[in-house]
Parts: structure tokens; C-alpha cells; sequence
């Protein structure tokens, strides 16, 4: 139990510097790299999680994973909104910044229908800038 909340507490103290590695990162490489810089601990923690809900990632990139799930519900929001978009979802996904199996399984039919090389249900920021370039050729209303 000791080790339990020491972990929580590393997470929490460090949960801003990881968040901004996120949000600065131009290459899931990258975010990986600094995670590790940062704390070892943290990045295998965020490993175990990102393995556990996305199986089909390589362990580095599961990293990645686990700090989207658990740090970025705006970035899962905006994901879960455009995949309702660009997949015409019936029924949509909930737009609540959880991302589980519905949300891992849209994002495998949009990484097929881009034709990216990786379908594993992770979006990354490969994904997102596939996802952002595919949103941004559909009309505008007027």
C-alpha cells in the first residue's frame, strides 16, 4: 500500500510537467524520451496502463497511451467528436474525455480508412495530425 500511494503521489506532483511534455511534443518519440527523463517510474507506470488498454501498441508507444488516457480528456474529447464526423457513428461516441474500448475501437476504423501504416487503436500524434489533416478537407458550412 506504501508503494501505492508513493506512485500517486510522484504522479500528481509531476502530473503538469507531464502534461506540458504532452502538449509540446512534436513526435510520440519525443514524448516517450522526456517521460523517461522525467521519471522512470512514472513512464513504466504510464506503460503498464497504455498496455493494458491498447494491446495492439508496442511497448514504447503504450507510454504514449497511457498518458493520453490518463492526462488528456480535452485532446480525447476532440478525438471522440471528430471520429462521430469523420466515421458517421450511429450510435456516436460519447464526447466525455474517457478513453475506452468504443473510443480504442473507432480509433483502429479511422486508422485503417487514413491507410496509416499502425492500426492499434492508439491516437497518437501521427493519428491526430492524420485525423486533424482528414477534418480539415471536409466542407464548410455556411
Amino acid at each position: 500500500m506504501g508503494n501505492i500511494l508513493s506512485i500517486i503521489q510522484l504522479v500528481v506532483g509531476l502530473a503538469p510537467a507531464i502534461k506540458g511534455i504532452y502538449d509540446a511534443a512534436t513526435s510520440n518519440s519525443g514524448v516517450v524520451d522526456e517521460i523517461k527523463k522525467l521519471s522512470s517510474p512514472v513512464a513504466t507506470l504510464l506503460e503498464q496502463i497504455g498496455s493494458e488498454l491498447f494491446p495492439k501498441a508496442s511497448p514504447t508507444i503504450a507510454i504514449v497511451g497511457g498518458l493520453v488516457a490518463a492526462f488528456d480528456p480535452n485532446t480525447t474529447k476532440w478525438l471522440q467528436g471528430s471520429l462521430n464526423t469523420l466515421l458517421s457513428l450511429n450510435p456516436p461516441l460519447a464526447v466525455d474525455g474517457l478513453y475506452g474500448p468504443k473510443t480504442r475501437t473507432a480509433v483502429e476504423q479511422i486508422q485503417a480508412k487514413l491507410g496509416l501504416k499502425v492500426v492499434d487503436g492508439l491516437a497518437g500524434k501521427l493519428t491526430q495530425a492524420a485525423i486533424d489533416a482528414a477534418i480539415s478537407k471536409l466542407p464548410v458550412l455556411k
